[in-house]
């Protein structure tokens, strides 16, 4: 049965009954359909979060109500686990393995950590700031939000991006990605079935072009929370600076992954592969410019693609896929162009570069990881963000030079250092402009206790941790006087004389 959207605590259609397909990328067929929306729908969703915000409660509940609302959507989440894994999992193409035993974790513990921290916001204390009067902060909602979410990783960065605001006191209106849309549509299922009221949460299916700039311009809508490409960040803050709306964003990125002469190559090696092909490679923060140190360059490409002829490239629900199918044909063949453009610019593909045959699969959309050499620092594939499994080798042969040329993009949200050296280690993590560096490893765990965001084009603003919880509210001043007069002892400078 084809899904529908979620306006007003409804389950509708588009308001001109325009569907979109929605395929499964290991094979290329269409798996569901979901609501085309018109900008009439996406207006009416903002309406009914505008009057759930203004005329309801939700805001003014105790923090601890509300937290304990969205407790109660992860434990019914973890209660539906295999249900939402499997979907996921066909959906994006992800595959089985890395959904179950990565995805997931953070999924359910980022409900429950998010929930359990908006009860106790930190703050100023209440103090005598001024002579004659006591100052407090309030940390208050902003609105509505709007949250326009990503397709790599539909529902972690859904639920990163609108929990927040929910906890906070927001009603929220939410684009899930065109591509990969189903797990948000049953979120919102367990959302109304655990009772958020009428009108908190609205799910509005479609294009960004259409659905997502209509919210990012409408004057209902107070932020919009996106994660996503950096061009398209671009236009949503052109977008909404129109009505100065607040704007968090968590953009693209090109992550260097840089091995000193020092390092266990061993272990950066097992690294390279992880970092570079976590998530099908469709990973704003992958390892996608790898600096080796000259003096292990060959030792170390030579392992990095002995341990690439390991992945196992499959089907998204099989689990024994180490890599799965790109979400569709429109990013592999992007993918493809991006490698041919690096070989015209001076690379040399040493390994990869194909489309494998699956048995079973043909027409799903697979490409094998591949490895180009570049001595071309600016070659596309150095300096444009890829979002598939092209793994670019450099050499670099000093300190300051390396740290220049990690630095020389527009993007800075990642980057990883390979050293036993504590200072080099240490002098990295100062140098490189980045909101996350890792030291000895690319990806972890994530945990929702850290910020994930980053700097330069990359965005502004941040996901998971309580700093994602202060970014949807706003800040207010209240001034208590205590002096118990009526007239303070400031008022000469506006009238009268000083005594």
């Amino acid at each position: 049965m084809p899904k529908l959207m979620f306006i007003e605590n409804e389950w509708v259609k588009s308001s001109d009954e325009k569907s979109l397909d929605v395929f499964d990328p290991s094979t290329g067929k269409v798996m569901d359909t979901v609501p085309h929306a018109s900008k009439d729908d996406a207006r009416r969703a903002v309406d009914a979060a505008r009057d759930a915000f203004d005329k309801d409660n939700w805001s003014k509940l105790p923090p601890g109500d509300r937290a304990n609302l969205l407790l109660k959507v992860a434990s019914m989440l973890e209660q539906r686990s295999e249900e939402f894994i499997r979907l996921e999992a066909a959906n994006s193409g992800k595959t089985l393995k890395q959904v179950t035993y990565y995805d997931w974790l953070g999924i359910v513990d980022s409900i429950r950590f998010l929930a359990g921290a908006s009860r106790v916001l930190e703050g100023k204390a209440m103090a005598e700031y001024a002579a004659e009067g006591t100052s407090a902060i309030r940390r208050e909602p902003v609105g509505v939000v709007a949250c326009i979410t990503p397709w790599n990783y539909p529902l972690m960065l859904g639920i990163q991006r609108l929990v927040p605001a929910l906890a906070m006191g927001n009603t929220v209106v939410v684009k899930p990605p065109t591509y990969t849309p189903l797990t948000l549509i049953e979120l919102a299922k367990v959302m109304q079935k655990v009772g958020l009221p009428k009108g908190v949460l609205n799910v509005v299916t479609g294009p960004g072009s259409e659905v997502g700039e209509e919210l990012a311009t409408h004057p209902g809508v107070d932020m919009v929370s996106f994660t996503g490409s950096t061009e398209v960040g671009r236009r949503l803050m052109e977008l909404g600076s129109k009505t100065v709306k607040k704007i968090s964003l968590e953009l693209g990125g090109k992550a260097p992954f840089i091995v000193f002469a020092d390092a266990d190559i061993e272990a950066a090696v097992r690294g390279g592969v992880v970092g570079g092909l976590l998530n099908n490679a469709q990973e704003c923060g992958a390892a996608t410019r790898y600096y080796i140190h000259e003096s292990i360059f060959e030792k170390y490409v030579n392992r990095l693609i002995e341990e690439l002829q390991k992945v196992k490239i499959g089907p998204s629900l099989d689990m024994k896929s180490d890599l799965g199918p790109l979400v569709s044909d429109t990013q592999r063949m992007r993918i493809e162009e991006y490698a041919r453009k690096g070989v015209e610019e001076g690379g040399r593909i040493l390994r990869g570069g194909k489309r494998p045959q699956i048995p079973d699969h043909e027409n799903g959309y697979y490409v094998e990881p591949t490895v180009i050499q570049t001595e071309n620092h600016d070659s596309v594939i150095v300096k444009e963000e890829i979002f598939g499994p092209i793994l670019t080798m450099l050499k670099f042969s000093s300190y300051d030079e390396v740290i220049e040329k990690s630095n020389g993009v527009i993007y800075g949200l990642t980057a990883s250092v390979w050293t036993k050296d504590v200072t080099t280690a240490i002098r990295c993590t100062r140098d490189i402009r980045a909101g996350t560096v890792w030291v000895n490893d690319h990806f972890s765990t994530m945990p929702v206790e850290m910020p994930w965001g980053g700097c330069k084009q990359s965005g502004t603003g941040v996901e998971a941790s309580t700093y994602s919880l202060e970014e949807c509210t706003n800040i207010k001043h209240v001034y208590f006087d205590i002096s118990g007069t009526q007239r303070r002892s400031w008022h000469f400078a506006v009238y009268g004389q000083k005594s």
